[in-house]
């Protein structure tokens, strides 16, 4: 049993270390798509706030004690659907967040997400400074590996 979790774990790293250039293709396209969608990313002349940037971490929920962990998460478990949980770090306080999927809620800086086995869900965020008009962008990537 210990061998085939070693295993798993190894595949599931190979794995996610290759979803990566795939987050990289789809971060690029959804700016574009966002811009197009968003009109005041584009009324938003200031600058990416660097200073106060935030990032994005998540878990992907199991009975375990789950913990964000920033940029990735991952999990195994036996049920054969589970939650992935996305959070936005160091909001501004005046906010909105223009999540890639729309099933996130544009005025809360967490997501909840359905993800089943063998499964990875790469999640990107544009979070608006709505008192002096920046942004900034995150990402992460969470993957569910299942046992048999």
């Amino acid at each position: 049993m210990k061998r085939a979790l070693i295993a798993s774990s190894a595949m599931a790293l190979m794995l996610f270390a290759g979803s990566s250039q795939a987050a990289d293709q789809l971060n690029s396209q959804s700016s574009e798509v966002m811009n197009q969608s968003f009109p005041e990313l584009l009324e938003a002349k200031g600058p990416v706030d660097t200073r106060a940037s935030g990032g994005m971490s998540c878990f992907v929920d199991t009975p375990a004690f789950d913990v964000f962990t920033p940029g990735a998460c991952f999990s195994v478990g036996f049920a054969p659907s589970t939650t992935a949980v996305f959070r936005i770090t160091n909001r501004p306080s005046n906010f909105r967040v223009i999540w890639s999927d729309n099933r996130c809620n544009q005025n809360s800086d967490t997501c909840f997400l359905p993800i089943s086995f063998f499964q990875t869900i790469n999640l990107s965020a544009t979070v608006l400074n709505l008192s002096n008009n920046t942004f900034f962008t995150a990402s992460a990537t969470a993957n569910y590996e299942g046992f048999f």
